[in-house]
């Protein structure tokens, strides 16, 4: 598979953010009731973008091989800024990732380096998880990358909308496609499948609806790669603020240090 910008794991902090072409399908023919994908991606786009986020969150990786749990906090600033800085457990406390447009630096507080991440390794676990380093360095775009098509389907007596999302021709890509389930009432997102050619590669799923930060929305969401399905990733939201004050000066080297040391 060739890598893009589909998926975006700041994501994990100001995230999984989708727009439809403008071109995409209206609702179905003698179907009035069914909204438009616009309609549908632009309740999925406001649900988590911001012009700045600030929060904690906690992760927790379960392999054939070891489980780990972090407690992080994090900030974004626009598209291209993002800092996350581990709290917990003590052993990593102070370890942490920053992203700007530039690129993506890896930071060790007890080596106090700061490395910056190669190309060739952006495909690399990120925090030992089932994301990588390219899922948060990747901005997502589905209004120039993709087309998308909107049915209404019906899964375990449930009502729910699938967005099926092709890539374009012209658009180097990831997965050969994405299908989107959201809430038939609410819009709110259930899963995204994530495929390689005709076969489902990973699932995200997004549970535990509350309000936080002033928005109702999914607080959790749990990637699994299929290929291992008792492997998991699950990222929780703990608290999380929208469009409050973050200064661009975090996301340097000495903002990052600072942060650090809270």
């Amino acid at each position: 598979m060739t890598r893009n910008r589909s998926l975006r794991l700041l994501a994990l902090v100001a995230t999984f953010t989708v727009l439809a072409p403008a071109g995409a399908a209206l609702a179905a023919e003698g179907d009035p009731a069914l909204p438009t994908v616009a309609e549908v991606t632009k309740r999925l786009d406001a649900l988590y973008r911001s012009d700045s986020s600030h929060g904690t969150l906690r992760m927790e990786v379960v392999t054939k091989h070891y489980s780990r749990t972090l407690e992080m906090e994090a900030w974004t600033k626009g598209a291209d800024r993002g800092l996350v800085v581990i709290r917990a457990p003590a052993r990593e406390a102070g370890n942490a990732s920053l992203k700007t447009e530039d690129g993506m630096w890896s930071y060790g507080k007890r080596s106090d380096r700061l490395l910056r991440i190669p190309p060739g390794l952006l495909g690399e676990s990120w925090m030992g998880s089932h994301f990588s380093n390219d899922d948060l360095m990747r901005e997502s775009s589905y209004e120039e990358d993709y087309d998308t098509t909107l049915a209404r389907v019906t899964e375990g007596g449930v009502e729910l909308l699938r967005l099926r999302m092709v890539p374009k021709p012209d658009t180097a890509i990831v997965y050969t496609k994405l299908e989107y389930f959201v809430a038939a009432g609410d819009l709110l997102p259930t899963r995204v499948d994530y495929y390689d050619r005709d076969k489902v590669v990973r699932r995200m799923t997004f549970e535990e609806v509350k309000e936080l930060g002033g928005r109702r929305l999914p607080t959790v969401m749990r990637l699994v790669p299929l290929d291992m399905p008792d492997e998991h990733t699950t990222v929780a939201y703990l608290q999380m603020t929208f469009d409050g004050p973050v200064p661009a000066g975090m996301f340097t080297p000495q903002g990052l240090r600072r942060a650090t040391e809270r």
